[in-house]
């Protein structure tokens, strides 16, 4: 059976439908011209599709330009959306949002505010009925607008759909306490007082927190508690230095009615699934693990009950727990087969689902499933100007760095194009405690199609590995971490994969941090060098720690030898760099500070030292704005074509 096409989307108001029992079908439009910055530039067109607890109603987050606004629309698509709350770009961003009843919708929102020299954001939450009406800011104008955050929720208490289970800090001094929150006037009742030293909440899904976490003043000790089935009193669990490793056993699902939970712990050196008593009656249980990388990001229902952990080896996988979904989804995937694909929401009575389905070429893609029938209706996808296959797919790749070890990464060159004597960017991810992964990427993506190579590798540092991996360049950013990505520039030579004489390293964040250093150490292997929003100076990104509760767990991150941070930051040996750099960053990131790169363009211009710095007013850390993405790429695109032209 083919797929066909009955109706319309959201955003055309086209609807699509796709057989289950064949695989999905796609219109290739050829064409030698690359598609346009804004194709790749623009904002998602769509995020953050839900259905209603009744299976009646769709509400998303659509992207238009700078803005985003939420819609909703019948779940049979029996009429055009409904958009009921919007943006104000340079006041307040959607966060998400989701569904309180089947009526009334609530959406966080987000903002950067400034106290004194210093940027932070806040957020808020709004509540909005499913027609637009009834739009309010809860809590706002209450003793808890004082508060920083005020869009945790905690519960959304299925069975009172009325009220939501809320994390306050009323009082700002990092120790929320739990309130029950009405969601039509914001009226609020506490439920549990602060219990210190936590910061952060779970519950079992029925209104009843049984979970709490967090770390004691200039600490980077991270505890857990507990309490158990229809009791109030917190009991110690586990206490974890943060960066440290350890073997203890973090809660994070309880089994219904029951003082068991699902757990997240090592075994064989890697995170993995376990269960365990809090009573600790009985010993814990492996339920799952991988021998090669960590299972660590759970999937937990609105109601809290876990249906399975994800797992990434060169492409994301998951674990199900639960088998009625794994059953689902393998369904799915025969209908799907070249998208990794999840169910991300569903209706009370499990009778209507929403697909959320990605791929390396293909940015996220929403789906509605109707239990029994024999397809799937497509609702719409994130980048809608861009073909998939006309995006350069990751190829999986390793190589050895100079101390024997393999490292494992991703190659991308354009389509048809052999990997040979490529121009080449290197384009270490953010973080470190992160990884690159086989996902959608905007910036990777448009390199591609404008003729590059990218080369992206997960470093010692990264997480997914394993507590070794991670640890074997804890404190060491300019020196393990470091070496790891000159080793991959090495091996792209060596392999003939890059023109020696044609490569650029361009990062975003740590990245960008990681670009620069480059450009410091190994110049003769570059061309140029790409800073976003990057890091310049590793001692003034620990000092900016000392506005924050997280302070000790920055020190522990970062390391205090000053001598070695000295060494370690870029903005310190201006002097050794001989290649153009080029700098942008956000005037209001609240991540990595402006002055980093701003210092940075400075010493370079006193130096004398070729370079280009852009400064965009009113822009994060990630760039969420579409014209802030449109410079990035346009001036990124001028800046290689001058430094990774042919040479004559």
């Amino acid at each position: 059976m083919n797929a066909s096409t009955n109706g319309i989307s959201f955003r055309q108001f086209l609807l699509q439908s796709v057989c289950l029992l064949a695989g999905a079908t796609s219109v290739h439009a050829d064409t030698v011209t690359p598609p346009p910055i804004d194709a790749f530039a623009r904002i998602p067109a769509i995020r953050n599709v839900a259905i209603s607890p009744d299976g009646k109603q769709l509400m998303l987050i659509a992207g238009v330009d700078d803005s985003e606004a939420v819609a909703t629309v019948p779940a049979d698509f029996s009429a055009g959306p409904k958009f009921i709350f919007a943006s104000r770009p340079g006041d307040y961003d959607l966060s998400w949002c989701g569904w309180a009843n089947n009526k009334r919708v609530l959406c966080g929102v987000t903002a950067t505010v400034r106290e004194g020299a210093i940027f932070y954001g806040i957020s808020r939450m709004v509540g909005v009925d499913a027609d637009g009406a009834n739009q309010k800011v809860l809590l706002q104008e209450s003793d808890a607008g004082r508060t920083q955050f005020q869009d945790d929720i905690l519960d959304w208490t299925p069975n009172e759909p009325d009220t939501v289970l809320m994390a306050l800090d009323m009082d700002r001094t990092g120790y929320p306490a739990i309130y029950e929150v009405n969601v039509n006037s914001g009226r609020r009742v506490i439920r549990s007082r602060d219990y210190y030293p936590i910061r952060g909440y779970a519950t079992d899904g029925a209104g009843n927190v049984r979970f709490g976490y967090g770390y004691r003043r200039d600490s980077a000790v991270l505890e857990y508690f507990a309490r158990m089935d229809n009791e109030k009193k917190w009991l110690p669990l586990a206490k974890v230095k943060v960066f440290g490793g350890g073997d203890e056993l973090v809660p994070i699902a309880i089994m219904p009615g029951t003082n068991r939970a699902f757990a997240q712990g090592t075994y064989e050196g890697r995170e993995a699934l376990w269960e365990m008593d809090l009573t600790d009656q009985m010993e814990p249980k492996l339920v799952f693990s991988h021998p090669h990388v960590d299972a660590s990001d759970p999937i937990l229902t609105p109601d809290r009950k876990l249906i399975g952990i994800y797992y990434e080896t060169d492409r994301p996988f998951v674990h199900y727990t639960d088998e009625a979904t794994r059953a689902q989804v393998e369904v799915i995937n025969r209908a799907l087969p070249t998208t990794f694909n999840v169910l991300s929401d569903y209706s009370d009575d499990r009778k209507v689902y929403i697909v959320r389905s990605y791929s390396d070429v293909q940015g996220p893609t929403y789906y509605l499933l109707r239990a029994g029938e024999k397809k799937i209706y497509r609702i719409d996808t994130a980048y809608p100007e861009l073909d998939p296959k006309t995006i350069g797919q990751m190829q999986s790749i390793s190589y050895k760095a100079s101390d024997g070890v393999e490292i494992p990464g991703y190659l991308t060159v354009p389509p048809g194009v052999r990997a040979e004597k490529l121009p080449l960017i290197v384009m270490p991810h953010g973080g470190p405690i992160a990884r690159d992964s086989w996902d959608f990427d905007f910036l990777r993506a448009f390199l591609v199609s404008r003729g590059y190579a990218v080369l992206q590798m997960n470093f010692r540092g990264s997480s997914g590995y394993g507590g070794d991996w991670f640890h074997a360049a804890h404190q060491d950013w300019g020196g393990l971490t470091y070496a790891d990505i000159t080793d991959g520039t090495k091996w792209a030579i060596e392999k003939g994969i890059a023109d020696p004489k044609r490569i650029c390293v361009v990062g975003w964040s740590f990245g960008g941090y990681a670009a620069l250093l480059s450009a410091v150490r190994n110049g003769e292997l570059y061309r140029c060098s790409a800073s976003i929003a990057g890091v310049s100076d590793l001692k003034d990104l620990l000092s900016e720690s000392r506005y924050f509760s997280n302070r000790a767990i920055v020190r522990e991150q970062l390391g205090t030898n000053k001598e070695k941070l000295k060494e370690d930051s870029p903005l310190r040996h201006v002097s050794k760099i001989s290649i153009p750099i080029f700098l942008l960053h956000g005037e209001r990131d609240i991540q990595v500070d402006v002055d980093h790169s701003r210092q940075m363009a400075s010493a370079l211009k006193s130096a004398g030292k070729s370079h280009k710095a852009i400064f965009l007013k009113d822009a994060g850390h990630q760039l969420n704005r579409k014209s802030d993405r449109v410079t990035l790429l346009t001036e990124l695109e001028k800046f290689l074509a001058q430094n990774l032209a042919p040479e004559s």
